[in-house]
């Protein structure tokens, strides 16, 4: 029972006690006042009464006379019985009214009964006594009185009850809305919201109350700030560029060890090397001022460029950067390569005398080596000083899919529901399941074989099929679940449905038509959509917290966009981009930085997971860091779910 019932049923309950007991004392002396009277009137009847016809009694010819008298008395309506005797106890005259009172409830007469008061008095004849009278008064006048004097009394301690009721509701709103505004506060910092009360109540206690729940939310905050910036000023020093804020070339390492690490999402994709052909000359010949707005120009020009096709790009060193193109296929790497190399030919000025810069790319898969690339890439870069457009492709290293075949390929997968499910769990380090990440494999056309899933996923993006596909997947992924039983398994957003709210909608709604199943899923987005798309993420957050699903951010570290939404997003989990993971166990930066996410997260309540895990060494180090979950080869490789019969 909640604190304002207790207190308001409390309070109600002392006020009837209080409101009936009033109504009782008050009648019950007003009854004892009522009795006294009728005792004290019949007294004095029977003495007066007495007196008048004492010189009558004893003659039995002047009894009329005697009973004249009485009836004058009696007819008054006072009495309930005038009894006179002889001295030997025989009745002379008698008068009787009925008792029961008039107009007056008789569970009232039930609840205050008056005891009629019966006076006696001597009758003499001279000396001697004559006779004997006795006279009863008659209750329903007092009960007239009494039953007026209750119904006066009601209703005046009814006004005064429902006053006092009122201001017992106004007082208790006082002091409950300062406590709720505690409870309300104190909820907000378990869900590690540390925002203040702002209403600070007069009434000193509560205001010590609500003052020192604002200064422990405070103290709160700060620490969480302190924690925030340090882990985004380690980010900063550690992993990106001073000069132009790009990533540099730990970055880079992290990442490629991640994306060639990653055996599920098959990556695809170009990496490209620019290179700034002047520098040394301008360096040399305009000073170092110079070189550094040369490097910022083709830091600006290569990231705008990129900033359609979601490249990423870093500096590895001087005058060297390097364009990560995932999921992209050769005509759009070779378009993007053709506007870098006009926006290049633009900024041609005399100090450039070897020209503003050139290109080389190679392309990468899920079997390519990071050295080969590398080498392939540079080789290319060599190369490209010689052409006209000044960038060289790398020979291809497979046969492209055409873009018409794609769309034959989505509308075939779409129409026959054509994919299946593997999974692969998530752990502790007692090894009990948190949940298990699900993947999807599209069938080909012979039903025997998997399409290339490198190749699909970015197919799929640029040939918006992606929201249609994350529907297709997470309808087979609820169909599995609601034979499965009681077993939690995540599914992956792409970015591009996350861009879209009419995907989201139509992903929630499914959700919503499985409200048995929307307990055990758990929705991966990526980092990256925190940027890209805030309002969206906020919008499905709240949404899959309303329908009891869970929210994982994944790849968090890839960039320090996380940092500044991960309190407003409250997700369940984090999981650590597997270019931290790989190799932790001998990267001092990287376990630096892993502790101090982890110190955020857990500050907000946020279990957080560690992806690509593959040896041992690996997942003692992550343990030792306070990372509360695992999930990679060394843990389990993934299976392929199938249906319970």
């Amino acid at each position: 029972m909640s604190l304002t019932k207790q207190f308001s049923i409390g309070f109600l309950f002392v006020l009837l006690l209080v409101f009936f007991g009033t109504v009782y004392i008050n009648v019950n002396s007003f009854r004892a006042y009522v009795e006294n009277q009728l005792s004290s009137h019949a007294q004095d009847t029977a003495t007066s009464l007495g007196l008048s016809i004492s010189p009558y009694v004893g003659d039995e010819n002047s009894l009329p006379i005697v009973e004249t008298m009485v009836n004058a008395i009696f007819d008054s309506g006072f009495y309930q019985s005038i009894v006179l005797k002889d001295t030997n106890n025989n009745v002379l005259l008698e008068k009787q009214n009925p008792p029961a009172p008039e107009g007056v409830p008789e569970w009232f007469s039930e609840l205050f009964p008056l005891n009629p008061p019966v006076s006696e008095t001597e009758i003499n004849s001279g000396w001697n006594i004559a006779g004997v009278m006795t006279v009863t008064a008659h209750p329903g006048k007092g009960y007239a009185q009494l039953w007026e004097n209750a119904q006066s009394t009601f209703r005046f301690t009814l006004l005064l009850f429902i006053v006092g009721s009122a201001l017992l509701y106004a007082v208790l709103r006082a002091i409950l809305i300062p406590v709720f505004s505690v409870v309300n506060a104190s909820e907000r910092i378990s869900a590690r919201d540390f925002s203040e009360i702002q209403d600070v109540p007069k009434t000193k206690e509560l205001s010590l109350m609500v003052r020192a729940i604002n200064k422990m939310a405070g103290i709160l905050n700060k620490q969480h700030n302190e924690l925030t910036a340090q882990a985004q000023s380690y980010y900063q020093s550690a992993y990106v560029d001073s000069l132009t804020h790009l990533g540099n070339k730990l970055a880079l390492d992290n990442r490629l060890a991640r994306l060639f690490a990653d055996k599920e999402m098959m990556p695809t994709g170009y990496l490209v090397i620019v290179r700034l052909s002047s520098l040394g000359d301008v360096n040399q010949n305009e000073g170092a001022q110079t070189a550094d707005i040369y490097i910022n120009t083709l830091a600006h020009i290569v990231k705008t460029k990129g900033s359609d096709l979601s490249a990423e790009t870093y500096r590895v060193r001087g005058g060297d950067f390097v364009v990560l193109l995932e999921g992209v296929n050769e005509t759009r790497c070779c378009d993007f390569l053709n506007e870098l190399s006009d926006e290049f030919s633009a900024q041609t000025l005399p100090m450039y005398t070897h020209g503003f810069a050139h290109i080389g790319a190679a392309k990468f898969n899920e079997l390519s080596n990071k050295q080969q690339l590398l080498e392939n890439a540079d080789a290319a870069l060599t190369s490209a000083k010689n052409t006209t457009k000044r960038w060289q492709l790398a020979s291809e290293l497979e046969t492209r899919i055409s873009q018409n075949e794609w769309r034959k390929q989505f509308n075939r997968i779409i129409r026959d529901n054509a994919v299946d499910i593997v999974k692969q769990p998530v752990k502790d380090f007692d090894n009990n399941i948190l949940y298990s990440e699900c993947y999807a494999r599209f069938r080909g056309e012979n039903e025997k074989e998997y399409l290339p899933m490198s190749q699909l996923i970015a197919e799929s993006q640029h040939l918006h099929y992606s929201g249609e596909l994350d529907t297709l997947i997470l309808k087979k992924i609820l169909t599995l679940l609601s034979s499965a039983g009681a077993e939690n398994v995540g599914i992956n957003l792409s970015p591009l449905t996350l861009a879209e709210r009419v995907y989201i909608d139509k992903f929630l709604d499914l959700v919503k038509n499985s409200p048995e199943s929307a307990q055990h899923l758990v929705v991966e987005i990526q980092e990256v959509c925190l940027q890209n798309a805030p309002d969206n993420t906020l919008y499905l957050a709240e949404s899959l917290r309303e329908l009891g699903a869970k929210l994982t951010i994944e790849r968090v570290g890839s960039s320090i966009a996380a940092f500044s939404h991960l309190r407003k997003l409250r997700p369940n989990y984090i999981k650590l981009d597997g270019s931290f993971t790989r190799n932790i166990h001998t990267i001092e930066d990287n376990q630096f930085f892993v502790r101090s996410l982890v110190n955020i997260a857990h500050g907000l309540n946020i279990t957080v997971i560690a992806e690509l895990v593959e040896e041992e060494k690996e997942a003692q180090t992550l343990q030792e860091l306070f990372v509360d979950c695992i999930q990679g080869y060394m843990v389990c490789a993934p299976s392929k779910w199938i249906q319970a019969v």
